[in-house]
């Protein structure tokens, strides 16, 4: 497994398995646009939605700068 970081061209390269943090939504930190995550209680998730909790769903989301989206 490698993990390369090339600033200059702005890439980044892994061969192995990424581990992703897994949240409710509840607990999702304060984004930073371009942020990802994954939450594990999603209430009927629809792509490109905001996220909205109290179900039992695991899926990703990301932070667009106002909120955490599905996706």
């Amino acid at each position: 497994m490698s993990f390369v970081i090339d600033g200059s061209a702005g890439v980044t390269t892994n061969s192995g398995v990424l581990v992703a943090s897994v949240y409710t939504v509840a607990g999702l930190p304060t984004g930073t646009t371009g942020m990802k995550a994954f939450v594990s209680n999603a209430l009927t998730p629809t792509f490109g939605s905001a996220v909205v909790g109290g179900g039992a769903i695991t899926i990703p989301v990301f932070y667009n700068g106002t909120v955490w989206i599905v996706g």
